[in-house]
């Protein structure tokens, strides 16, 4: 009997050797990918290919990246694995001028972010693909105007009010304020406001219901790291299942809200020149109208450039009450994360360089002077100072430090003898080429002056990436800026902002499995109110 379980245990042992031998020569084979098509590339260390550390929490998308980046140098680009799946992370600028603009169109789409077929995300613009992408997003385009945003500013003024208040309400409390939270409620004040028609009140309750579900879509739970481990090693096993990072509370409370509102302003025929009113406009027309011919022009510019740059065909899309709300819901996704990011690592930077602090206090209170201390949208255009302090944060902290893109078809690398096969992956390394001191002189340094026009002009627009570039550049751009510059001149026209006892030492670390590019350590910092300029 013995004999028989030993000569069994020896039998079960040889077959699991086999099988892990198959599996690594199996593996191994796959990773002569690249070499055989003449790209650079980095061996990877283990079955999980280059960015096992990802995986296991080890490192931050950007960090693994970046440092890959920095192996590479010299280099256009760099082939790498998850797993046995290729992927290619494009370095060169000319090249990403090609993959943005040049020949958008072969790299139009992005990879599919989320398993699920069927939910509110993946009918939003941001995870849509080919002519459906295309025709939506000329669709919504118009709702981005600069002369739309303009119309609906005094809604994100109404909130930015409201910030003084709050920091001097949490600063009494104690030394210092957890500036992430309170931008977090001014963030959830404006999307609220702006995409949903309501006000939340978030900066004076910070239990209210539309702050509670913004926290449940952002919160990292062991679910939501389990569903992000099998969608990055087999995509196709939660895709099966339908798993999906949102629970369904959440999309019934955006359903709830965003129907109960719309229904509310047709019974009493409300108009109120925001996103709602321009997502009902466009299901019921078909589009959004022109407020003049400035308008127009804007409107029919961006539809031209879209046409130019998409080569697709031309397709009508007809879109039914949930591709409506989806585009209300990644209002959410999409706008509250990287705003607030923004703003809180912005003021973290003002903190530490009061001279550039003092510098912007001087051009807030300059221009607000003659518009008689009225924040307004023609105020904050002509801030040029805020402008390249906004534009700094964006380089040193890209809300999404990291771009994909999906190769659509066989792509010949211009100048090589290289073919990009279809269905390839593109990484485009943000983070990393924002850090990179061959473009960015000393890249930790916090320095405004990199965003004059003239040291603009010295670069490639494909340089800084913080909103991508092309046909697929973020939509909310102009809002979101204007998100941010507006609470960045409410909080430092009132407040000094310093450092304090518990604030994180630079550089700030990240969180290792967020999308978003979020510091470990919350970022606390002191207030102190300012006497009000003369003549306010």
């Amino acid at each position: 009997m013995a004999m028989f379980f030993s000569s069994a245990l020896a039998d079960v042992a040889l077959f699991l050797v086999t099988c892990y031998l198959l599996v690594r020569l199996y593996i191994a084979h796959a990773f002569t990918y690249w070499e055989k098509r003449g790209v650079y590339h980095v061996k990877p260390t283990s079955v999980f290919g280059n960015l096992s550390n990802i995986l296991f929490e080890r490192e931050h998308t950007s960090e693994c990246l970046e440092r890959l980046y920095k192996e590479s140098v010299g280099q256009p680009m760099v082939g790498l694995f998850v797993m046995r799946r290729p992927i290619l992370m494009v370095r060169d600028l000319s090249l990403l001028r090609c993959v943005f603009v040049k020949d958008a169109h072969v790299f139009l789409d992005r990879n599919k972010p989320n398993p699920v077929t069927d939910d509110l995300f993946t009918r939003s613009l941001f995870a849509m693909t080919g002519r459906r992408w295309r025709d939506l997003r000329i669709k919504l385009t118009p709702t981005f105007t600069s002369g739309k945003i303009k119309r609906m500013f005094h809604l994100i003024d109404e909130c930015g009010k409201r910030l003084p208040p709050c920091i001097e309400l949490e600063a009494s409390k104690g030394d210092a304020v957890a500036v992430k939270e309170v931008i977090a409620r001014y963030s959830t004040d404006v999307i609220a406001s702006c995409a949903f028609g309501v006000d939340a009140n978030a900066l004076a309750d910070p239990q209210c219901e539309f702050r509670a579900v913004m926290k449940r879509i952002f919160e990292v739970s062991p679910w939501k790291k389990l569903i992000g481990v099998l969608f990055f090693v087999v995509p196709s096993i939660p895709r099966l299942l339908k798993l999906s990072f949102i629970d369904e509370g959440v999309y019934d409370f955006v359903r709830r809200t965003f129907w109960e509102v719309v229904d509310y302003r047709k019974r009493n025929k409300v108009v109120r020149d925001d996103f709602v009113d321009l997502l009902v406009q466009i299901k019921r027309e078909g589009r959004v109208r022109a407020d003049d011919d400035k308008d127009a022009e804007e409107i029919q510019r961006d539809s031209a450039y879209m046409d130019k740059l998409s080569k697709t065909d031309k397709s009508s899309v007809d879109l039914d009450d949930n591709d409506i709300l989806a585009q209300a819901f990644i209002f959410i996704v999409a706008g509250f994360e990287t705003s607030s990011s923004v703003v809180t690592q912005a003021l973290y930077e003002l903190a530490l360089h009061p001279d550039v602090q003092d510098k912007l206090r001087r051009e807030i209170r300059t221009v607000l002077n003659k518009h008689s201390n009225n924040v307004t949208y023609d105020a904050i255009a002509e801030m040029h100072y805020l402008d390249m302090v906004v534009s700094e944060t964006t380089r040193k902290y890209p809300t999404l430090p990291t771009l994909e893109r999906v190769c659509l078809a066989d792509y010949k690398v211009p100048g090589t003898d290289i073919t990009i096969e279809k269905g390839t992956r593109i990484l485009i390394p943000v983070k990393a080429i924002h850090y990179d001191p061959e473009i960015y002189p000393d890249p930790q340094r916090f320095d405004p002056e990199r965003f004059s026009a003239e040291n603009k002009s010295k670069r490639s627009n494909f340089a800084h990436l913080p909103f991508g570039e092309g046909p697929r550049i973020c939509i909310g751009m102009r809002f979101g800026q204007m998100q941010v510059k507006t609470a960045l001149v409410h909080v430092i026209s009132s407040y000094h902002v310093t450092p304090c006892a518990d604030t994180p030492k630079p550089p700030l670390r990240l969180k290792p499995r967020s999308t978003v590019l979020t510091p470990k350590q919350d970022i606390v910092l002191a207030f102190t109110k300012l006497k009000p300029a003369q003549g306010e």
